[in-house]
């Protein structure tokens, strides 16, 4: 632009506006820009309150899908008729034990609990192996292992319970 132009344009002061605004402009103006920004910020918290809604739903989705398939594992049909046996065979011998325990096994039994928890995480370890890597002999023979070894243990406890309540037995018998 020119600086002529400018001056021109300074000189010619029948285009300006050189009222005052009416009296309470600034309270209308102020009024009515609260009013705007009230409204954009309301707007912006209903935007941001529905997309954090959403995140924590397909948050929870996930967490929740991850948790139920990750326990899932795909054995071979040969796998999961072994698998299968020496669960109901494991399941077997603890209800045996349950049914066997008294106040006096208590502790045993509690302990043997804690042992078969044991067992039974290292057991989903191997699992979760073959859900990385797939089936290899060495992780089957060791899941195959990890419930003999188990089986064995419970039928050990069973004994030990069954040695107490003859103990018992024997002992209430010599003081009648």
């Amino acid at each position: 632009m020119n600086t002529n132009n400018i001056h021109t344009l300074f000189e010619n002061q029948e285009n300006w506006d050189l009222e005052s605004p009416k009296f309470g402009h600034e309270d209308r103006f102020l009024k009515k820009l609260r009013k705007e920004h009230f409204k954009n910020n309301k707007t912006k918290w209903i935007s941001i309150s529905i997309a954090a809604s959403l995140l924590l739903g397909f948050g929870f989705f996930f967490i929740n899908y991850n948790s139920t398939n990750s326990n899932k594992v795909v054995f071979s049909s040969q796998v999961q008729q072994t698998h299968d046996y020496f669960s109901s065979v494991i399941n077997s011998e603890l209800a045996t034990l349950k049914k066997q325990e008294t106040p006096d096994s208590e502790v045993l039994v509690n302990d043997a609990m804690k042992q078969m928890n044991a067992l039974e995480n290292d057991y989903e370890k191997l699992k979760l192996e073959i859900s990385k890597n797939g089936e290899n002999k060495q992780i089957v023979y060791a899941m195959i292992t990890n419930m003999q070894t188990r089986i064995s243990f419970i039928k050990s406890v069973v004994d030990q319970v069954e040695i107490i309540k003859n103990l018992k037995n024997n002992n209430n018998e010599n003081h009648i």
